[in-house]
């Protein structure tokens, strides 16, 4: 009788402990999802104000006379930023070429990624794609800014010669990336 009694408690047991693993298991995965939901730790609208500034001091180091009448062409709208409501997503466009910049945000409503779409094949917006990009590489990345230009030009020569294929380099924390997408040529910063 009593290894009777022991067999049926085991038995009852059995599958407590299998739900037990799987609740530990779900937790285990939804731990590790918000983990890696790393932000940038910019809102996007800290990102636009700093963005505005980055872009006059990009222009001043690359000696462009014309940076003090031409840093606010490339100023963002803080009050235009479009949200994407559920899809957590924002969008903005700068500048005479209208270069798109967008990124996802994250739970907590920081960027977690934020890029640059070249989609005219002009030489004004392929200069205006660059200065946004080395703008937004200065805001959210560790990098040298001397260093910077060269290595999203090479990113980008490399993404053009290599289609469909996305190429990364990692400076700190943080990828940088460009790829060609369905819509042009995308340079994109996240967290790593």
């Amino acid at each position: 009788m009593s290894k009777h009694v022991i067999r049926v408690a085991l038995s009852l047991l059995f599958p407590f402990f299998l739900l037990t693993a799987c609740d530990r298991s779900v937790d285990d995965k939804l731990a590790a999802q918000a983990a890696a939901e790393h932000s940038l730790g910019i809102s996007p609208s800290l990102f636009a104000t700093k963005f505005n500034r980055a872009i006059a001091d990009v222009l001043e180091d690359r000696k462009d006379e014309g940076a003090g009448h031409m840093a606010p062409l490339y100023t963002i709208d803080v009050t235009q930023l479009h949200s994407g409501g559920e899809k957590h997503t924002f969008q903005t466009q700068v500048g005479p070429a209208q270069t798109s910049m967008m990124g996802s945000l994250a739970k907590d409503g920081d960027l977690k990624t934020i890029g640059v779409l070249l989609s005219n094949r002009s030489e004004g917006a392929r200069m205006e794609f660059f200065l946004c990009a080395e703008a937004t590489s200065r805001l959210v990345t560790d990098g040298d800014k001397q260093k910077l230009p060269d290595l999203i030009k090479r990113l980008v020569n490399n993404a053009l010669n290599n289609p469909g294929q996305r190429m990364t380099e990692v400076i700190g924390d943080k990828l940088m990336s460009a790829e060609i997408i369905q819509q042009g040529l995308m340079f994109q910063v996240e967290h790593t």
